[in-house]
């Protein structure tokens, strides 16, 4: 990453106004190689322009996802023999590097969870009913979304960072059994929405929120344990989806 933040000079010192990073650039090449390296390169040309595009990089520590766009790509000769041919690529990216990673409630104690192939040191937990503890070693605000599922009357949403409260939100209606409420920071701009049981949008609830309250949650460095209260005796179910940003991996 290359650091973007900007100075003000008072005297002889400099003070930071912001910490940010400059937008992302990762360039490389691809080799288009075996019977018909033209095709092989128009196919994947035509491809890159169904857009948004994650470029999926892995690492000793397992596999990240960083949103691109292809910003330039070149053309070269075959070689080889008329087999294959190597061609520049540039990806700009429109995000951090993220790992998805994800918890819910009334489960058993694990340790750590694997994604597909790959394995991630982290704890997923039940501390106690409608309550659940995702551990994140990332030291940016990384986004999530919280699926409150029905029945559920007036939820209330905390969450706890390190034992600390540092966010919170309510909805004032009923989710009814069979549907969910997503409370979404990953999506731009944010949401609060209705979802049926195949996933199908219902209705925007956002208006329905209570506005003195953060509404938003965004997981931070340490254990962000989230808990859901409502004004029901039972418990509901609660998934929380997220991705853990980094600078660098």
């Amino acid at each position: 990453f290359t650091d973007g933040t900007q100075f003000e000079k008072i005297g002889d010192a400099y003070y930071p106004l912001e910490q940010t990073f400059n937008q992302g650039k990762v360039s490389g090449s691809i080799l288009f190689a075996g019977e018909s390296p033209y095709k092989t390169y128009y196919d994947f040309a035509g491809f890159i322009r169904n857009t948004p595009l994650e470029l999926v990089y892995e690492t000793d520590a397992g596999y990240s996802i960083l949103p691109v766009v292809v910003s330039e790509i070149g053309k070269t000769e075959l070689s080889d023999g008329g087999h294959s041919m190597e061609c520049p690529v540039k990806f700009t990216a429109t995000g951090r590097f993220y790992r998805q990673v994800s918890a819910e409630s009334a489960t058993e104690l694990v340790g750590g969870k694997t994604y597909g192939v790959s394995t991630y040191p982290y704890t997923y937990a039940v501390v106690m009913g409608n309550t659940l503890e995702i551990d994140s070693d990332s030291f940016d605000d990384s986004p999530c979304a919280v699926n409150i599922y029905g029945p559920c009357i007036n939820p209330v949403w905390k969450q706890y960072v390190n034992g600390e409260l540092t966010s919170n939100g309510r909805y004032e209606g009923t989710i009814p059994a069979g549907h969910r409420l997503v409370i979404s920071s990953i999506t731009v701009p944010y949401t609060i929405t209705e979802r049926g049981s195949g996933g199908e949008f219902v209705a925007d609830r956002y208006q329905f929120c209570d506005f003195s309250t953060d509404r938003f949650l965004f997981l931070q460095h340490g254990a962000n344990r989230i808990s859901v209260t409502h004004d029901e005796l039972c418990e509901v179910q609660v998934i929380v989806t997220g991705r853990l940003s980094y600078a660098t991996l």
